[in-house]
């Protein structure tokens, strides 16, 4: 199977967020946070790569009851590629609507929810998790016969689809507004206000919404994030930490049938006696505050620069991937999610973070002599890799006394699991 057409369209994505950057610039906006962003783009990065590692399974299960179960030998026609299309937009709407309508589902999905922005970058802020979930409601499809490459690369087209819509540029469409999901649709899906939640699950067309009974217009500016604000750049928690309150609830919980219902009704369910379920409180943009961080701008420059080698060592990832052996394969996985925490860790003032990064820029050194270890560029890597790691290491020195004690003003926040 060749390249997944989303990797394929990555260098597409950053450059319409570079132009929606530019237009945010000219109109004196402020739509992008730079510690918002880059966690944005660290989710997406670690939900591709976690993917990379897991379709196989996913993929297969698909693979295995359309070779045993399909009723039918679709062909792939123009003609059948648009029934896929409507189709697999269909299965969206539902696998979309149960990750919020199941406690267990939403800890796969409300990554994507938890910023508090709305900008291109947000479209990029996936979750690792929600594709142990939601392929399953993919299945119907290879039991009617739709082979799995086909699919693989239509139901990929129904999520290029919804990357657009994630722009507060964009208003509302006329006609279009009544068949397709646009902005103004998905700016309602993303708010918090109580009248948006649970709103507009659409991927490319919102008649599922106005035919199931889910749909909502846009009135007022939505508030966007989550009830309960994740307060952490780190993408590891992020794509965590819901797990570890529901441990926690359900510790509290008493009784195996309220256990179930916490874990597989409505998020936010809880007994009588533990209070009844958790209301949506109301909001107000006016009044509303977003989680930040006042990390230097040294540090944050740091961060800038090596976040572009993250992104370069990610890109070359997911296009050679395949070539790897599996040893380097797992060490560079592996080491972009230790880069991307790293990041979170700074910009939030972790001590830990500061005293581990000399031990992850050595790493890197390593990792980078071992993927070439066989390569004419050994030599050359080996030298501009040292010269970047005492470079590294002495710019990390000049802020130490940003991360000399855990009390700076972001350690309170909340700590990591």
């Amino acid at each position: 199977m060749s390249l997944n057409p989303i990797v394929l369209s990555i260098p597409i994505y950053f450059t319409l967020i570079g132009v929606e950057l530019l237009v945010e610039r000219m109109q004196h906006t402020e739509r992008y946070r730079f510690h918002d962003a880059i966690t944005n783009i660290s989710c997406g990065m670690t939900s591709q790569i976690s993917g990379v590692l897991l379709k196989v399974g996913v993929i297969g299960m698909y693979e295995l009851l359309y070779t045993h179960a399909a009723l039918f030998q679709i062909p792939r026609t123009w003609a059948w590629g648009i029934v896929l299309f409507v189709l697999a937009d269909l299965c969206y709407y539902f696998a979309h609507r149960y990750s919020h309508e199941i406690n267990f589902f939403w800890g796969g999905h409300v990554v994507h929810h938890q910023s508090e922005d709305y900008n291109l970058s947000v479209a990029l802020r996936q979750s690792s998790l929600q594709g142990f979930f939601t392929f399953l409601f993919y299945l119907p499809l290879a039991i009617l016969g739709f082979e799995t490459e086909f699919f693989v690369y239509v139901s990929a087209l129904v999520t290029l689809y919804q990357f657009w819509i994630h722009t507060e540029f964009i208003g509302k469409l006329g006609p279009l507004e009544w068949v397709l999901n646009t902005p103004s649709h998905h700016r309602v899906h993303h708010g918090r206000n109580p009248k948006y939640i649970d709103k507009n699950y659409a991927g490319t067309f919102i008649i599922w919404d106005r035919l199931f009974g889910t749909f909502q217009v846009e009135e007022e500016t939505p508030v966007y994030g989550i009830t309960t604000p994740v307060r952490s750049w780190n993408p590891l928690w992020v794509n965590f930490g819901h797990y570890f309150q529901l441990r926690d609830q359900l510790r509290e919980t008493p009784g195996t049938w309220n256990k179930l219902r916490v874990t597989f009704g409505k998020p936010g369910w809880r007994p009588a006696e533990l209070g009844g379920p958790h209301q949506i409180p109301e909001v107000d943009r006016a009044t509303a505050q977003k989680y930040t961080t006042s990390a230097p701008r040294t540090v944050n420059f740091y961060v800038l620069m090596h976040y572009v080698v993250l992104m370069g060592v990610a890109a070359v990832f997911m296009f050679t991937q395949k070539n790897m052996e599996p040893a380097t394969r797992y060490l560079v996985a592996g080491w972009c999610m230790w880069a991307a925490v790293a990041c979170g860790a700074l910009f939030e003032a972790k001590r830990l973070g500061y005293l581990l990064e000399p031990v992850r820029m050595a790493a890197s050194l390593a990792l980078l002599l071992f993927a070439l270890r066989e390569s004419a560029l050994f030599l050359p890597a080996a030298a501009a890799g040292t010269a970047w790691l005492a470079g590294s290491l002495v710019w990390v020195y000049s802020f130490r006394k940003v991360f000399a004690s855990t009390a700076a003003t972001t350690a309170a926040s909340h700590a990591y699991a």
